[in-house]
């Protein structure tokens, strides 16, 4: 995360979880990740999951870091490792085409800058994942709302971890369909979202 006039606070901000913080880590980081990740696994689509759900747990375990050289190598550490399990998981590869989306959110990169245009796109997000079906929806507002841990949402939804796991990752992956359908969907607003902002208290 480079110093820049734009954001002089650095680590402050990322602790904080900022909006700023996670637009300059984008900027700074997201192309060559999902580069990187695209080399070990040969999906683009899969890819720029990894490197998304990366960013999701930087910023929830924000607290942890104090300086930008950890920052970085937990990014590229954890998208190694992403990598590795799905290479382990044997799936086909699928394309190492661009999603059809990355166009669009390219686009809307610098859209949700301004903070009241954010805050209503952030309104609009919390309507999407009341649609999110019942078992993801759920699960979603239980780990990234409540902050709630793996084994805690599945104690409280009365499921086992593994489905806590696996409805996780499709809440994820339905919400990001969702967004880019109605035109909402941007990548350092979405990791916001889910790892800030849906968390925060009113």
């Amino acid at each position: 995360m480079t110093l820049t006039p734009r954001n002089r606070h650095g680590i402050a901000d990322f602790k904080s979880g900022s909006y700023i913080a996670v637009k300059e880590l984008y900027d700074e980081h997201y192309s060559p990740l999902v580069d990187f990740a695209g080399q070990l696994i040969i999906n683009k689509p899969e890819a720029h999951h990894i490197v998304q759900e990366t960013f999701i747990k930087l910023f929830l375990l924000r607290d942890r870091f104090d300086t930008e050289p950890d920052i970085k190598a937990f990014l590229y550490i954890t998208v190694r490792n992403i990598c590795f399990a799905y290479i382990k998981s044997e799936k086909e590869d699928e394309t190492n085409r661009e999603p059809h989306w990355y166009i669009q959110a390219l686009k809307a990169v610098t859209r949700h800058d301004d903070e009241n245009i954010r805050k209503e796109a952030i309104c609009k997000i919390h309507n999407q994942v009341a649609g999110l079906p019942e078992p993801e929806r759920k699960v979603f507002r239980s780990l990234f709302c409540d902050h709630l841990t793996i084994p805690a949402a599945a104690e409280q939804l009365g499921v086992t971890p593994v489905s806590v796991v696996q409805s996780r990752i499709q809440a994820i992956r339905l919400l990001r369909e969702k967004l880019v359908a109605v035109d909402l969907f941007s990548i350092p607003l979405f990791i916001y979202f889910v790892a800030v902002s849906c968390g925060e208290k009113s």
